[in-house]
């Protein structure tokens, strides 16, 4: 168990998972939060692993003064795939679409949207404000008859409300290949047949170098746009849209002035809690 303090426990539960953790919970305590982080191991290991996990998050730069490691107990394994199923539930990520897991039907009316996500390794549950601030950002943009490119797809969420709100046609590409199964399991129970209109590839932009789009979209941390900037400016077709998540709202000022350098004009922004996220429209 991580006892760190509450603002970024978000980004510390993201890198657990890089630091090949199968599972975090987190549970608000005050000004702090709780992590409670699994791995498959035996008990003997657990002290060996806390130290390294402790070590990786201090070398990425996510262990904040006051942090706090506990052991803690052993999950019996024939457990965990029931045990795990009680902390999700459907989310409301915006007022026209649910996230929820597939065991949890969700009733939705005529002109909303409700997109199971299978819970695993791969980033996109849509329980993080920067997934339901991407959701946003696709569902007040056009996305109808439109060419899109869904880079780090993560589970596919993304790739999903494009189609389901029209895109002729979706290249969805994530550089972690453990996550690619998952979102091929989701985009097939999401849309039927309609999952030929989506390509999945693993790989980074350069995968797609000479294709062009109407629509891009990236659930990217900042870190991890600012050098796919250019590749994303050329690949977008002249008045084309991209939208921008994954953001916090300490680098609001200087990411937007990155968006403008590389030829972007900003003009919608959505907020929740310490995240934003942008749609921009390549310059003539």
């Amino acid at each position: 168990m991580l006892v760190v303090p509450r603002g970024p426990a978000d980004e510390i539960a993201s890198e657990c998972f890089e630091l090949g953790s199968c599972g975090v919970h987190l549970e608000e305590a005050g000004e702090r939060t709780r992590l409670n982080v699994y791995f498959e191991a035996p008990a003997s290991d657990l002290e060996i692993i806390g130290d390294r996990l402790v070590q990786g998050l201090q070398q990425a730069g996510r262990w904040p003064a006051g942090s706090q490691r506990l052991i803690g107990d052993v999950e019996l394994e024939q457990n965990w795939n029931e045990a795990w199923k009680q902390f999700y539930h459907p989310v409301w990520a915006t007022e026209q679409i649910v996230v929820h897991p597939p065991w949890l039907p969700v009733e939705i009316g005529p002109e909303q949207m409700a997109i199971a996500i299978e819970p695993a390794m791969a980033f996109g549950t849509g329980g993080h404000e920067s997934t339901q601030l991407a959701l946003q950002a696709v569902e007040h943009s056009e996305c109808g008859g439109r060419r899109c490119l869904d880079i780090g797809t993560g589970t596919g969420i993304l790739s999903i409300a494009l189609v389901k709100l029209g895109a002729s046609n979706v290249i969805a590409i994530d550089n972690d290949p453990v996550v690619i199964d998952n979102a091929n399991t989701n985009l097939r129970d999401n849309l039927g047949p309609e999952v030929a209109r989506i390509q999945l590839l693993s790989g980074s932009i350069d995968t797609i170098e000479g294709a062009t789009f109407d629509l891009i979209v990236a659930n990217l941390e900042s870190h991890l746009v600012m050098p796919l900037l250019p590749a994303i400016v050329i690949a977008l077709r002249e008045g084309g849209t991209a939208l921008f998540s994954g953001l916090v709202e300490t680098e609001r000022d200087r990411f937007l002035a990155w968006l403008q350098q590389a030829g972007l004009r900003v003009d919608g922004t959505w907020s929740k809690n310490n995240w934003f996220s942008c749609r921009s429209r390549r310059n003539p």
